[in-house]
């Protein structure tokens, strides 16, 4: 189980959520909707929490309802934050097949996986990590769902991992803290791979966005966090990137400190109308080596590459509906071709969005449909 932060002195430890966000107060006698009772205080994240009173008896926090602690003050939260903070960990406590993979200053950290209807533990399947994007600060694990269950019919597992943001976690440093943690992600995998019933030498990493700067960045050999095994290797068997922000923020987690001709297959998307990610502006030392610039080096490394260049494409265009199917599809030729995936052929995941499946998860829950998850504890890659 999640151990839990010392913040709380937990009466049941039997019950516990998302981390430090998960755990059920002393004033709780049972489990409800949200994993916390009217009255208590969690954590979420950096951020400490009161919910009041369920004024209305449904079970559910509303936005009147909930206080946040700032300079030592409970005040009432604002719509934006609730929705950043309340609605984003109500969604997650439902989310099936959680693992805790890390734990950090400000919450446990957790992981979804998505398995094939055949699937069994004693399996050696090609299994895809993906990350969401909004650019380190927001986003969720939703991102990557149709994907996901499209490859889950390819006999692909599927792991959406959730990783520390500056809105949840008050992070600095944009995408240093969260390389930290994506590689931490394809570490827990690795050592996990007979619980999980995958194959350690076919892990491939991809993101949206920010997402995809992570899944790139967990190839630069330099960025680990200390407290991470280092002798289990976070190297990937393909790439998948959609839209990746390769702009200059952060040195240690600059993707051009890596030698392209070290990655493994590449296949990458942008759209011609995303100038802020793809466009090359010399003006400045952030986006002289934009997009335009990576996939330009990519072709000069001489590496397997498929691009998915497209002129109608704004940030995030494979994500909508329009390109979701197409982009999808190109992506499991891709990896055919380069003898990472089976070949085989399935329906393609349609123009159902992850937008639309985050839709469908709250209405479950608004209406009782959903069951709060237990995550489960494998083995953790931190240095005893």
């Amino acid at each position: 189980m999640i151990s839990p932060k010392p913040l709380l002195l937990l009466a049941f430890t039997s019950l516990i959520f998302m981390g430090s966000s998960r755990a059920i107060s002393e004033e709780a006698q049972s489990p409800n909707r949200e994993g916390v009772s009217p009255g208590a205080e969690f954590t979420y994240g950096f951020h400490q929490l009161k919910w009041r009173a369920d004024s209305n008896a449904n079970g559910l926090m509303e936005v009147g309802e909930v206080e946040i602690k700032k300079r030592a003050k409970w005040q009432r939260i604002n719509e934006a934050e609730f929705k950043q903070v309340v609605l984003r960990r109500r969604a997650q406590v439902y989310m099936k097949n959680a693992y805790v993979y890390k734990e950090t200053p400000t919450r446990d950290l957790e992981l979804y996986a998505d398995f094939p209807k055949d699937w069994k533990a004693s399996d050696k399947r090609p299994v895809m990590i993906w990350f969401f994007g909004g650019a380190w600060n927001t986003g969720t694990p939703f991102a990557f769902k149709p994907q996901a269950d499209y490859f889950a019919r390819r006999g692909v597992v599927g792991i959406r991992v959730d990783y520390r943001i500056r809105t949840v976690d008050g992070i600095k440093n944009d995408g240093y803290v969260s390389g930290l943690d994506a590689k931490t992600a394809i570490r827990w995998v690795r050592k996990n791979a007979a619980s999980l019933g995958i194959d350690p030498n076919n892990i491939m990493a991809g993101g949206d966005s920010a997402g995809g700067h992570l899944a790139i960045a967990t190839q630069i050999s330099e960025l680990n966090d200390p407290i991470d095994d280092l002798s289990i290797s976070s190297k990937v068997s393909a790439l998948l990137l959609h839209n990746p922000y390769v702009v200059y923020i952060n040195p240690k987690s600059w993707i051009y400190q890596i030698d392209f001709k070290t990655l493994p297959p590449v296949w990458v998307a942008y759209g011609l109308k995303d100038k802020a990610a793809y466009n090359d502006d010399p003006s400045t030392k952030r986006t002289e080596r934009n997009g335009e610039s990576f996939v330009k080096e990519l072709g000069q490394a001489g590496i397997p590459l498929r691009t998915y260049i497209k002129a109608d494409g704004g940030h995030g265009f494979c994500s909508g509906s329009v390109h979701l199917n197409p982009s999808t599809l190109d992506i499991d030729d891709f990896l055919q071709s380069c003898g990472l995936l089976p070949k085989g052929k399935v329906e393609g995941p349609g123009k159902k969005t992850a937008g639309a499946w985050a839709s469908e998860h709250r209405k479950n829950i608004m209406q009782g449909r959903a069951t709060l998850s237990q995550p489960q504890t494998l083995q953790y890659v931190n240095k005893k």
